[in-house]
């Protein structure tokens, strides 16, 4: 097992991590930024819908990106780390693409929704998984600068979306965004590289299910889920917050959305240096704390300045929490030879929460609770 001793760091390291950030940024990065695509479609191509209809789009496409990883792990473990990545690059573009022409409710839902959201899924586990064969003692800062990605596509999105949106129109808009999406994602196919594994870890079908049958890897999963139910809730509802509460533009909404993404690109960051000399796993308490009593304060916000404070805290606490996940997961379950699986459970675990949870807060805001009830019902 000599050979298989991660190099923690140089070239080969590295050029894993650069990957996996771009992969992030056309991932999460996108799904962070589904604020942007709720408040168009609220305002112009589905007026007649709910806020808790549209925002089915975005938590089915988070929700594959996670759901997925109970089939993209063991595949990853078993060394059909390429086959995954190319499927999930056309089946992101074509996503994209297939939105840039659909005006019905069904139509964007099929294209954004599960076209997307399935090639989000084959991508997203290969590519936090591969770090993990990369990195020991440096693995949390190399997992807070791969899930940075996420946060830097969540700041550029929404700037992008609102800026062609006004010049070239929403169709096109989606187009720009499919091909940015194509350059990163080809970029990322040709660094990627999975370490080979010795002879008996890679026999094709001697995956062990039972593998996952770890009682701190399952309640970590379900802290996931319950986490996730509530923590993306602003990122859907933000925009649509300050346009009604604060009565300012959609591009102001959308500016702090990018904002939320910067702050969170921060925690992601410091958090993960954190993490090298601390447990990842306490670190990660802090920030769930954090971030649920922030979120219990959002609906107090009366102004523009309590606004930019909210968004700087808990973007912060957010980034750290999302980012520490792989560290904990590796915390608690070491074994390479089935870290995909594993990292696919929690991811599976935490699509459930992110499924429902925006539905059930646009739910809640067409009643007379409106924002108080999201906050004080979700947590």
């Amino acid at each position: 097992m000599a050979e298989f001793e991660p190099p923690n760091g140089g070239w080969s390291g590295w050029s894993q991590v650069i990957a996996s950030f771009l992969t992030n940024v056309c991932t999460l990065g996108l799904s962070n930024s589904f604020g942007v695509f709720q408040s168009y479609y609220e305002n112009n191509t589905l007026q007649s819908y709910s806020s808790s209809d549209i925002s089915w789009i975005g938590t089915t496409q988070g929700f594959l990106l996670s759901i997925i990883g109970i089939i993209s792990g063991p595949l990853y473990d078993r060394g059909y780390v390429r086959h995954l990545m190319y499927t999930g690059t056309v089946l992101n573009v074509t996503g994209l693409i297939g939105t840039s022409y659909s005006e019905k409710y069904g139509h964007i839902f099929v294209s954004y929704g599960l076209s997307l959201g399935l090639g989000c899924g084959a991508l997203y586990v290969p590519a936090q998984a591969t770090i993990q064969t990369y990195f020991t003692t440096k693995a949390p800062l190399a997992n807070g600068i791969s899930m940075a990605g996420s946060s830097f596509g969540g700041i550029i999105y929404p700037i992008l979306f609102r800026q062609l949106e006004e010049s070239v129109g929403f169709a096109w808009t989606c187009r720009i965004l499919a091909l940015i999406n194509c350059a990163l994602l080809v970029i990322a196919c040709l660094l990627i590289r999975p370490r080979s594994r010795t002879e008996s870890s890679s026999t094709v079908g001697s995956f062990n299910w039972k593998a996952l049958w770890n009682r701190d890897l399952l309640l970590l999963g379900v802290c996931a889920l319950l986490l996730n139910t509530g923590i993306d809730v602003p990122y859907y509802y933000i925009s649509i917050f300050v346009q009604e509460r604060l009565h300012r533009s959609a591009g102001g909404g959308d500016s702090l959305l990018a904002g939320m993404n910067g702050s969170s690109l921060v925690g992601r960051l410091t958090l993960a240096w954190l993490a090298k000399y601390l447990e990842p796993i306490n670190i990660w308490h802090f920030t769930i704390l954090g971030a649920c009593v922030l979120l219990f304060c959002w609906s107090s916000v009366t102004s523009l300045a309590g606004m930019i404070a909210f968004v700087i805290l808990y973007g912060f606490h957010v980034g750290g929490l999302i980012a520490l996940i792989p560290s904990c997961v590796r915390y608690f379950c070491p074994d390479p030879d089935v870290l995909g699986a594993r990292l696919g459970l929690i991811e599976a675990f935490q699509g459930v929460g992110f499924f429902v949870g925006p539905p059930i807060a646009g739910a809640i805001l067409g009643t007379s609770l409106g924002y108080l009830g999201i906050t004080r019902r979700l947590l």
